[in-house]
């Protein structure tokens, strides 16, 4: 069984490097300050790390950001924490193909939304996530430097963060590096 598994996820990671492949992305300078609209990706595994999320999206929406956020579920059901609130969509094992491919309304609108900045807490570099964040045309995505050839990474700005992978570190180092590269005098 865990051979069709395999053999699906090579398809599905296939399929959509044949999608990504024709689509050129222009290079832009960013600045966070300017930007507007935040989508962020994250990875409900650990339950425990949603405060982090929360003080992340209450720090963007302070400072006059639209947030969405899409959340991967391992279960079944939604968590009750996680019940009720606006800003999340939900994304679960039924909301995928045969191939491992979100097809959920939720993702393609996801997907297809002008985000300006697209932060993935992605630790374990789920396909499902991963695929979300190669078919987004965001100019500045940002992730953790999980890969092992990361020319193929999707991301525009890779953090590196100690074992275990910790959310807090990961939201302090990105948003750090976002506000270096976002002023004249510090970018390279």
């Amino acid at each position: 069984m865990e051979i069709l598994g395999n053999l699906r996820l090579k398809v599905g990671r296939m399929i959509i490097r044949r999608r990504i492949s024709p689509f050129r992305r222009i290079r832009q300078e960013f600045n966070l300050e300017k930007v507007k609209r935040v989508g962020i990706l994250w990875d409900a595994s650990s339950e425990n790390d949603f405060q982090h999320l929360a003080a992340l999206t209450r720090e963007l929406t302070q400072a006059g950001k639209s947030v969405e956020v899409l959340v991967w579920i391992h279960g079944k059901t939604v968590p009750d924490r996680l019940t009720g609130i606006t800003y999340m969509k939900f994304l679960r094992q039924s909301d995928l193909n045969w191939l491992f491919v979100p097809t959920s309304e939720d993702a393609r609108n996801f997907i297809s939304s002008k985000f300006d900045l697209i932060i993935d807490i992605n630790p374990d570099a789920l396909f499902q996530l991963n695929a979300v964040v190669s078919l987004s045309s965001a100019p500045m995505k940002v992730g953790p430097d999980m890969a092992t050839e990361p020319e193929k990474s999707p991301y525009d700005l890779m953090i590196r963060t100690p074992k275990p992978f910790s959310i807090a570190s990961f939201i302090e180092q990105a948003m750090l590096y976002l506000a270096m590269i976002s002023t004249p005098e510090t970018r390279a």
